[in-house]
């Protein structure tokens, strides 16, 4: 069987990560596997093509935000892929997060639909069912049509226009290209699952889960001295708690870190924005992690990892933190929640802080056995797991 791999990155981010990861394990099936993508570093590797340039990104890029339209643009990139389906006829074609300004996204998805190739739509986000948004939040419009966003200059972006109904109908209009049988809608959570069931045109096709995969390889239990004070952790690509966008809960962290005074709490962010002196002393900051081997070793050292996100459609860190054996207190976020392992965490209702700290001193408390947690998670989330996952939905649209 012959896969084409679409993902706007590779090996970078959690999605290029993923590609790379799921690339290798069909290649070391015997599978032929071929990854498309649009921006980041050049890779030169069999089977591994980037086919966006900066100049046509930056411009996507300028158009979405001049327009209001976020994943039109110009059709260099589709040309390159057209080419590529139409001449090495490849059995499945699997779409992943390609949002990035790599590809005019409605084009694509009419000719793959018109042309009934075989696809599978993975949902990182929620772009392909608002039609716009990555994260729609409270907001329901996005399920019958979008319209009158009020946060459109923040989160699409959009320089001057809200395009969000005109969006919506063209993303509405590139679904339905589709005929019910040549293509499958999978969400990396069964939160994100139900959300594009609820979807007017992502609804009528099959939705399956299929989790983000982890490097079980890196992300594993390790032999560590446990400090004598319970330590928590808190990572996050951005710790920015004065921000008042910020959606990844750094002023949560330091509220519930100001009422635990009995507990030393780490932050691992790459990016940070924040007044000295604003941390309470029972609060160290880590920075970046210089590698996966290190965040592991912060997983490790930990006694509980703290999710605070509002929204998040997966969780990485829920996923890492169990697979390392430690165990995982949060908010209720949508994915995070659906996709962690019950036994070994506990989510409470955004914003309650005194739940949150309940959570916290009951988990640490249970000292649970960071083997039996590492065995589970790993069987959940591993790479080898996820690959043969996708392998049965390949195999479903192909009647094999």
């Amino acid at each position: 069987m012959k896969i084409l791999l679409l993902n706007c990155v590779y090996k970078q981010g959690s999605t290029g990560k993923i590609i790379a990861s799921l690339h290798e394990g069909l290649t070391e099936r015997g599978y032929t596997s071929f990854v498309f993508y649009g921006t980041g570093i050049d890779v030169c590797e069999k089977n591994v093509r980037k086919i966006c340039r900066p100049v046509e990104h930056y411009l996507n890029a300028l158009l979405s935000r001049i327009t209001g339209i976020p994943f039109g643009g110009i059709y260099v990139s589709n040309r390159k892929v057209r080419k590529f389906v139409l001449n090495e006829k490849p059995d499945v074609v699997h779409i992943h997060c390609i949002n990035g300004s790599m590809i005019n996204i409605y084009d694509l998805l009419s000719f793959l639909g018109k042309n009934n190739i075989k696809t599978v739509v993975t949902l990182h986000a929620e772009f392909f069912h608002t039609g716009s948004c990555s994260h729609a939040f409270d907001c329901k419009k996005w399920i019958d049509g979008c319209y009158s966003c009020s946060t459109y200059k923040d989160f699409l972006p959009s320089y001057f226009f809200d395009k969000s109904k005109e969006a919506w109908s063209k993303m509405e209009t590139a679904f339905s290209s589709f005929k019910k049988g040549d293509i499958v809608i999978t969400s990396v959570s069964p939160w994100l699952m139900n959300r594009a069931k609820q979807s007017k045109f992502l609804g009528r096709f099959e939705n399956v889960y299929v989790p983000n995969g982890v490097d079980t390889k890196v992300f594993k239990t390790q032999p560590v001295t446990k400090k004598m004070r319970p330590v928590v952790l808190f990572v996050t690509p951005h710790f920015t708690p004065n921000n008042p966008l910020d959606q990844k809960g750094g002023k949560y962290l330091i509220e519930i870190a100001r009422l635990c005074k009995n507990y030393d709490f780490k932050i691992v962010a790459s990016k940070s924005s924040f007044s000295s002196g604003q941390l309470p002393p029972n609060v160290s900051f880590h920075g970046k992690a210089s590698s996966q081997d290190q965040l592991c070793t912060l997983y490790n050292e930990a006694d509980v990892t703290l999710v605070l996100s509002k929204r998040e459609t997966f969780s990485m860190v829920t996923a890492e933190s169990l697979c390392c054996g430690t165990p995982v207190v949060g908010f209720k976020a949508g994915g995070p929640e659906s996709i962690a392992i019950s036994k070994y965490s506990k989510f409470v209702d955004y914003g309650n802080i005194n739940e949150i700290i309940k959570a916290l001193r009951k988990v640490i408390e249970n000292n649970y056995d960071s083997r039996e947690i590492e065995t589970v998670a790993t069987d959940k989330y591993s790479f080898n797991t996820v690959t043969q996952l996708y392998i049965n939905e390949y195999k479903k649209l192909k009647n094999e």
